[in-house]
């Protein structure tokens, strides 16, 4: 499993299948990667809100692959005339040999244009025996520490921009809930209103005893 950071909370596993989740390209200052260089399987979406659901119609279109994501955001993709699959917290599904699993996520969610988009989530992704978080946008919430125990994590992709989701404080009791073998923060120095020291907050963790490390944009992990 081959995962790459490309900035803010758009994420890229590659599996025996390519997914992109939360692909947001133009207007985030911290990718460094062209739209049109991308050729997912799959696109997954936490949410539609536009610094996630970002260049989806763009790839999509260009590609016809499938979008995934909340049953009532699933919807009005489709009708925009998307290949398009739905999806429910606690639902899950393969694809190709790479297991989805939806979990819960304390954000709201809308549709770019501001229809209702259902319930925002988050993906634990599986594959060959190595589990991947990415929680999207969420505030702390008591049962990371059952996702942590479930999937036993190898990595944990967690927000700490405070504003819109959970601040450093909160991620840190987050990632101690979560238990991964390697924590990456995500979601902060996008934009003024999600500035965060992401030094200071891997800092704080390894002296709690879990690895933790800044990707930048473009980098990745291979487990």
């Amino acid at each position: 499993m081959e995962i790459i950071f490309h900035g803010h909370s758009f994420i890229e596993i590659k599996t025996d299948i390519n997914i992109l989740i939360d692909p947001f390209i133009t207007g985030n200052p911290l990718c460094i990667s062209r739209v049109d260089s991308f050729k997912p399987d799959y696109i997954l979406l936490t949410h539609g809100h536009r610094d996630h659901y970002g260049d989806t119609e763009i790839i999509a279109g260009k590609t016809g692959c499938m979008i995934y994501s909340m049953a009532e955001l699933s919807k009005w993709i489709s009708a925009r005339g998307y290949s398009s699959a739905g999806f429910n917290i606690g639902g899950s599904f393969k694809l190709g040999k790479t297991n989805i699993n939806v979990v819960e996520s304390k954000h709201s969610n809308s549709a770019p244009d501001g229809s209702y988009g259902g319930l925002a989530c988050g993906f634990v992704i599986t594959f060959n025996g190595k589990s991947v978080y990415c929680a999207g946008d969420t505030a702390y919430f008591s049962d990371m520490k059952y996702i942590g125990e479930k999937f036993n994590l190898d990595i944990a992709f967690i927000p700490i921009g405070g504003t819109y989701t959970m601040d450093s404080e909160d991620a840190l009791t987050a990632a101690m809930a979560l238990a991964p073998d390697l924590c990456i923060p995500i979601h902060f120095n996008t934009f003024e209103a999600v500035k965060a020291d992401s030094k200071a907050f891997c800092t704080s963790l390894i002296q709690k005893g879990i690895d933790c490390r800044i990707l930048e944009s473009g980098s990745g992990i291979t487990l």
